[in-house]
């Protein structure tokens, strides 16, 4: 083999030459990552590395147990568990979403003013989450010096940050960066920084030099420590979290969005700048809970207000439709005085990446929330840990032989209970509100307790806990808690002893803020985005919309669903304006599916849906149906339950339970798009035309810039011959041979030399395309001795 020369084997499997078709866009609410970006996929993995897992929004009933969820995340999964293998997602929310922030325990900022002068920050350094949203309330920060005694002849490099001490002068040390690779005498020579004052000439000799970094640590119930060591602390060090841009700063640069899951908090001062770890212990012994900007959860996650706005592009208007939206989306994309990415499900257009160049499916599973409003949250509760009087001496008197008093004896437990005072535990406590931890004393108690410690934890085996308070009693403490399961417990002291715990009191917090909308209260937000959907797919003609409707809305309420879709897709201004609703097709009921978190939901089945029509895309063809393929994830039908003909009849395609021979299963046993035209019914029809007129760009393009001749004409149509012919033979058409499914014609003769006269070349493609069949039912049954069969 040649020196330099490595041979790969490359497992990917190859394709058929045609253009993608079974990648989708899921728009949604997510729990954390990049917002309004389309973000590639290849798994549920993947979606949980950027993502983040479920998302609680708000209180579904009258029991606070009773969740709403986003459906996103189930989709997604539902997706790739049913044969889907990449997708796009893009985290829609409100721009008021907010993330969490921190401090870096004992870092404190040393940066030069304009006069030179150095100027130490009087507070720990703050990092924030790296994506806006609640995910970040849980997590607990720390960090430990790490440091490395130098002697003069080593070596130094940029961006080391030097430590000089002395143990005859406790608590002083000066600092330096080294700016130059070289000795550490070289680096000597420098300017030392001297925060506690009494600069003094330093020498390897009689000084001794570090060079330190810090160790990062994160932590969070029930998941594994997240570490990020050896963090540089000067300007030129390899590696600075501390001025590191989020998920969507991550995202521009064309990076992986997920890894270490904090961010700076801007960029690097302009001037000269050090990080000084100056009170920092060599462990990670301080853990720093996450801060808030005070607002409750559904607030932090932009999600407090809900409506079509969080979906669409906010420069969007109803009005745009056809070739005038696809103008306005390139005129944000690429050709305005600022061009930027489209939000929302506009994103799915994409702009110049795989999500443009991919994707021909959108689904937009949370359209079909009902919305939510505040409520009364719970009544708030005090924490209260009380001293328990020690047990009244029952001794039998001793003769006074031994004058020595008695040895101290450690004080009892304390106990934990609530203010007000409602039986049961676990404690309900309200998430994201102050809640007062009383510290108090029996006043029986006339052992004299001197201290109380409390213990917080999120996991019954305090593995992860914090101490909230260290105090006498008759002290108090506020907490504000996210959403979850803690444990607290507590312990008193007295005369250097220690009692032994309390009995441990396990807190359920439970976010209850915000109550879903019911019945004739319910936002309707599903028919504007559906709407704007269709509209974005009929504008582009490359993308197809699997809708959903809220999960118990009657006959009525989808017919209406449907007027509204139509009707849409007859205001589309252009000459194809009859066919725009073939480019949307509902699916209905939902779905009883088992989340990541191994809880039974009710969800929208297009998700399960996707999943299996982008397997059979890749096996089939991108004009083939679901057939009677069991949907994967599929347990139960849920929500409003009518008859199939009934949901044909209103324009959706109904899901029903099937029995064959593999077993029972649930299965779309209709797949019409929202198109009355008889020509556009068949969903398989129309993502024929959409893989078309893919083909026609990816080929048209290697025309582009060839001679305007006869010689272009037939070299188009041999090259497409050659395709369609191909398609012909997967069965894409209906036709028993070429001249039966499909015809090529370019111009020719005079109609030629006119076109070559304007500088143009066409080529008109007709297609048979063949057309799914519908399952016909025949009913076999006995009547006395006869056996009758008939047809339904």
């Amino acid at each position: 083999m040649a020196v330099g020369v490595r041979i790969v084997d490359d497992p990917s499997p190859g394709g058929d030459g045609l253009p993608v078709m079974d990648v989708p866009v899921f728009v949604g609410f997510a729990a954390r990552g990049p917002l309004h970006r389309p973000v590639a996929l290849d798994s549920a993995a993947a979606y949980a590395e950027v993502f983040g897992g479920g998302l609680d929004l708000v209180q579904a009933g009258g029991d606070p147990a009773e969740r709403l969820v986003a459906h996103l995340p189930a989709a997604v999964e539902a997706f790739f568990a049913g044969g889907g293998r990449r997708c796009h997602v893009i985290r829609v929310a409100a721009g008021t979403a907010s993330a969490a922030r921190f401090t870096v325990p004992g870092l404190r900022l040393a940066s030069r003013d304009s006069q030179g002068h150095w100027q130490l920050a009087g507070a720990d350094f703050p990092l924030r989450a790296a994506s806006p949203g609640d995910w970040a309330d849980r997590l607990q920060l720390s960090a430990r010096l790490r440091s490395q005694a130098l002697h003069a002849a080593d070596r130094v490099a940029p961006g080391d940050l030097l430590r000089a001490s002395q143990p005859s002068r406790p608590g002083v040390a000066a600092w330096t960066r080294v700016a130059l690779a070289g000795s550490l005498v070289q680096a000597l020579a420098s300017e030392w920084l001297w925060p506690q004052g009494g600069a003094v000439p330093i020498d390897a000799e009689a000084w001794l030099i570090e060079r330190v970094q810090v160790d990062l640590a994160l932590r969070a119930p029930g998941q594994p420590v997240q570490r990020l060591d050896a963090c540089g602390l000067a300007p030129g060090a390899d590696k600075l979290p501390w001025w590191a841009p989020d998920a969507d700063g991550l995202y521009d640069a064309g990076a992986e969005p997920a890894g270490w899951p904090l961010a700076g908090m801007g960029g690097a001062p302009a001037g000269d700048w050090l990080l000084l770890p100056l009170a920092m212990a060599d462990d990670f012994a301080d853990w720093t809970p996450a801060a808030t900007d005070g607002r409750d959860a559904l607030a932090r996650n932009g999600l407090d207000s809900f409506g079509p706005a969080l979906f669409v592009d906010p420069a969007w208007t109803p009005g745009l439709r056809g070739s005038r939206l696809m103008a306005w989306a390139d005129e944000l994309r690429f050709f305005g005085d600022a061009p930027r990415r489209l939000r929302g499900l506009h994103g799915a257009l994409g702009r110049d990446d795989a999500c443009a160049a991919e994707a021909s499916w959108v689904l937009v599973p949370d359209a079909v929330h009902p919305g939510w409003a505040r409520t009364a949250p719970l009544p708030g509760r005090d924490i209260v840990v009380t001293t328990t009087p020690d047990p009244v001496c029952t001794c039998p008197p001793t003769t006074f032989d031994d004058c020595a008093p008695p040895p101290p004896q450690p004080p009892q437990p304390p106990r934990i209970g609530f203010d007000p005072g409602v039986p049961g535990l676990p404690a309900v406590l309200p998430a994201d509100r102050d809640v007062s931890l009383r510290l108090r004393a029996d006043p029986t108690d006339g052992g004299g307790a001197q201290l109380l410690e409390v213990q917080l934890a999120g996991q019954p085996d305090f593995s992860d806990l914090r101490v909230v308070a260290n105090l006498v009693p008759a002290a108090e403490v506020t907490l504000r808690l996210s959403a979850g399961a803690w444990w607290l417990r507590a312990r008193a002291r007295r005369n250097g002893l220690s009692s032994g715990w309390s009995t441990t009191a396990e807190l359920d917090v439970r976010a209850s803020g915000w109550r879903a909308l019911a019945g004739a209260a319910a936002v309707d937000a599903a028919t504007p985005i559906n709407a704007a959907l269709l509209a974005l797919c009929a504008a582009s003609r490359e993308h197809f919309a699997l809708l959903s409707v809220p999960l118990d809305w009657p006959a009525p309420a989808i017919a209406g669903h449907v007027a509204a879709l139509r009707d849409e897709a007859g205001r589309v201004d252009s000459a194809e304006a009859g066919s725009a609703a073939s480019f949307a097709a509902i699916h209905h009921p939902w779905l009883l599916q088992r989340d990541a978190d191994d809880r039974l939901r009710r969800h929208p089945a297009a998700g399960a849906l996707m999943g299996l029509l982008a397997r059979r895309s890749r096996l089939h063809g991108a004009w083939g149906a679901p057939g009677a393929e069991p949907l994967a994830t599929a347990l139960q039908l849920a929500g409003e339950l009518q008859d199939a003909a009934t949901l044909e009849a209103l324009g959706a395609n109904p899901l029903a339970l099937r029995t064959d021979a593999n077993g029972t299963g649930i299965a779309a046993v209709r797949s019409q798009t929202l198109s009355q035209d008889a020509d556009w019914t068949a969903l398989g029809v129309r993502r024929l035309f959409i893989l078309l007129r893919r083909l026609c760009r990816r080929e048209g393009q290697r025309f582009v810039f060839e001679p305007n001749d006869l010689a272009l004409r037939r070299g188009l149509e041999r090259s497409f011959d050659a395709l369609l012919h191909r398609l012909m033979q997967r069965g894409a058409f209906r036709g028993a041979d070429a001249a039966s499914s499909y015809l090529l014609k370019t111009a020719a003769g005079a109609d030629a030399a006119r076109e070559m006269e304007r500088g143009e070349c066409s080529l008109l493609i007709q297609v048979a395309p063949s057309r799914p069949l519908r399952f016909l039912t025949l009913h076999l049954r006995r009547s006395g001795e006869q056996l009758v069969i008939e047809e339904r």
